[in-house]
C-alpha cells in the first residue's frame, strides 16, 4: 500500500471522482444515468420524480425517505431500488446500499448502474475481485457507460497496481466524455510517466 501513502494527491482526486460517481445516477428515470423526456417523467410514480430531486440537491436522507416509499407502493419498480441504493451509498451506508442494488438487479439484470455501485461497495470492503467483476459487468452492459470505466481504471491503478490496463480506461473514460475531464487528464499524464519508469527501471 506504500503507493497510497505516498500519493496523497492522488487519494483527494479519488475522492472527489468518488464524489462525482455517486451522482452518476440520481437523476435518471431507469437508474442508468441517461437523460429522460416529459412523456417518460409522466410515467413514473410521483414520489420517485420528488426523491430524484431531493438527490440533486443533496437532500439524500428525504431522498431515501421517498425512494424507500416507493419500492414498497412499486416492489416491482427496478428504477426505485437502484436510486435508493445509490442515497444509502452516499450515506454510507453500505449493508443497506447492497442490498437495495441486488434488488434492482434481481428485478432487472440489465443494470450497469447498480453493478457499478455494487463494484463500489465492493472496494469500500477491500473485495478488489469482486469489484471487478462488478465493474466489468457494467461494462459488458453498457460500454459506453463512461463512469464504470472510470472506476474500473481507478480500482486498477490504485488497488492492483495494474498500470497499463487501468490506462486504457481512462482513455476509454475520456473518450466518452463531450467535455474531456481535467483531473483525469493529469492522471492519464501521471500513470504513462510511471509505465515509461517501470519499464526504464
Amino acid at each position: 500500500m506504500c503507493l497510497l501513502a505516498n500519493n496523497a494527491g492522488f487519494i483527494r482526486l479519488y475522492l472527489i471522482a468518488l464524489a462525482m460517481l455517486l451522482l452518476s445516477g440520481c437523476a435518471s428515470i431507469g437508474g442508468g444515468g441517461s437523460s429522460a423526456t416529459d412523456e417518460a417523467w409522466s410515467n413514473v410514480p410521483a414520489d420517485y420524480i420528488k426523491g430524484l430531486k431531493a438527490a440533486q440537491k443533496g437532500q439524500s436522507r428525504q431522498a431515501v425517505k421517498l425512494l424507500t416509499q416507493v419500492t414498497e407502493d412499486y416492489p416491482a419498480f427496478a428504477p426505485g431500488y437502484t436510486n435508493l441504493g445509490l442515497q444509502q451509498l452516499r450515506l454510507k451506508k453500505y449493508d443497506l446500499a447492497r442490498g437495495s442494488l441486488e434488488k434492482s438487479i434481481k428485478i432487472n439484470p440489465q443494470n450497469p448502474v447498480a453493478y457499478t455501485h455494487l463494484g463500489v461497495i465492493a472496494r469500500q470492503d477491500g473485495d478488489f475481485d469482486t469489484a471487478q467483476t462488478m465493474y466489468k459487468k457494467a461494462i459488458e452492459q453498457n460500454p459506453d457507460y463512461a463512469i464504470a470505466h472510470l472506476n474500473l481504471g481507478i480500482l486498477l491503478d490504485l488497488y492492483l497496481y495494474e498500470l497499463e490496463p487501468a490506462l486504457e480506461q481512462y482513455e476509454k473514460y475520456q473518450s466518452l466524455l463531450k467535455k474531456k475531464d481535467a483531473r483525469v487528464a493529469k492522471w492519464i499524464v501521471d500513470i504513462k510517466r510511471r509505465i515509461a519508469k517501470n519499464k526504464n527501471s
